[in-house]
């Protein structure tokens, strides 16, 4: 069975059904394959930046979809398990703790009605990228799961995106690996919350520091919070739940009464966060989402990035299917240059968690500096510049006697 079409797409997540709505509205045919029958669970962000609700706006969910798939943040706790603390108020726009289970299914229902053809227990088992404009590649796909109906899938495509995250097999295909900074593994689960505000009321985030390790405690509809784990990788030799049990334990302060609750879901676990590509876009393929690297979640910026790209992406794909050579060039260089400055106050912030005394200093003189740490939650949502937080001024204020 061989299928044809303009775009193929592997991996129906936000980027990837971001990317097919965005390109069957511009009357590109476009497949995207889904390894899952339906969506579940997975080790992926859930708090998100304000800027992510009007993008998702723009994609074509209604305000109460949006209102119904998050939980508004209005603040974040910060704190270190040795006691320093400093509270981010979100005074511009709510952040947001999403229930991506239900999300990613809306986007993907929202790529079926742009007119993209969606194919769900899909595995993309192997891939050949054109070597020339005017060449097809093509993917091989089998099925997933106990019914394996449809059998062994070959497409040809004119061009190939890669929206299938960490180790993406476009992004190997393509020869674009590159070997991470950082040696870190993620553990996310949901835990039911008896103290959760009405549906639709902003509640408080929270992060926790420890020594080579953070918790960020997220609320999220359904009456739960989401409970992210960042640690070394090491870690994960032992069982999942007795590392969340002895990580949660250390957090400072009265027990709350979700720390005693039910699980509410299964642990998932990426054993390693970080990754990185030499390039993001050449001959007929191109990386969205977190193909194209990450770094860390702690900035929260994971389901933003994903639609900035996917944006992009879609005005390089549909200038390059025109014939404008340059599309994809443009494409690695603006993504690129989109996030440059971010990355790097990414990594400004990795060393500030590397130095746990260090990281105690600046939250206990960020809790004390108003416009400093204004101008810190506004970097970090991507609202202003993120050059800002690298200014030498800025970086004096906050680490000023």
């Amino acid at each position: 069975m061989v299928d044809e079409a303009a775009v193929a797409i592997v991996g129906g997540g936000p980027a990837g059904a971001a990317l097919a709505t965005r390109l069957a509205h511009s009357g590109v045919s476009t497949i995207v394959f889904e390894r899952s029958a339906e969506p579940k669970w997975r080790a992926c962000g859930v708090f998100s930046s304000p800027l992510t609700h009007s993008r998702l706006i723009d994609l074509g969910l209604t305000q109460a979809q949006v209102a119904d798939l998050s939980r508004p943040i209005s603040a974040l706790a910060l704190g270190t398990t040795s006691g320093a603390t400093c509270r981010i108020e979100y005074r511009h726009g709510h952040a947001g703790g999403f229930d991506r289970v239900q999300l990613d299914g809306a986007m993907l229902d929202r790529a079926r009605d742009a007119g993209a053809d969606v194919r769900v227990s899909r595995v993309v088992q192997s891939v050949g990228l054109p070597r020339a404009a005017a060449e097809s590649g093509w993917l091989r796909t089998s099925a997933t799961g106990p019914n394996r109906d449809g059998g062994a899938q070959t497409v040809r495509a004119r061009f190939i995106v890669g929206a299938d995250g960490p180790n993406s097999v476009v992004a190997r295909a393509a020869g674009v690996m590159a070997r991470p900074r950082l040696s870190k593994a993620g553990l996310t689960f949901h835990m039911a919350d008896p103290q959760a505000a009405p549906a639709g009321q902003p509640m408080t985030g929270r992060f926790v520091f420890g020594k080579g390790w953070y918790v960020g405690i997220a609320p999220v509809p359904g009456d739960r919070v989401n409970i992210g784990i960042v640690m070394p990788r090491g870690l994960l030799a032992e069982p999942l739940d007795v590392i969340a049990a002895r990580l949660i334990g250390q957090i400072p302060g009265p027990s709350e009464p979700w720390m005693s609750a039910q699980v509410t879901d299964s642990y998932a676990a990426a054993g390693r966060l970080s990754h990185r590509v030499t390039r993001n876009a050449g001959a007929g393929f191109l990386l969205v989402g977190d193909a194209c690297g990450f770094i860390d979640p702690l900035t929260g910026e994971g389901l933003h990035r994903a639609l900035v790209s996917a944006e992009l992406a879609a005005d390089a794909i549909t200038g390059w299917l025109r014939g404008d050579a340059r599309a994809l060039d443009d494409y690695d260089r603006r993504l690129r240059s989109r996030f440059r400055t971010k990355d790097v106050v990414s990594w400004v912030l990795q060393a500030f968690l590397a130095q746990p005394a260090l990281l105690d200093y600046a939250l206990r003189r960020l809790a004390r500096r108003d416009r400093v740490r204004e101008t810190l939650t506004l970097v970090l949502t991507d609202q202003i510049p993120a050059s800002r937080a690298l200014d030498p001024r800025f970086m004096a204020r906050l680490l000023a006697p």
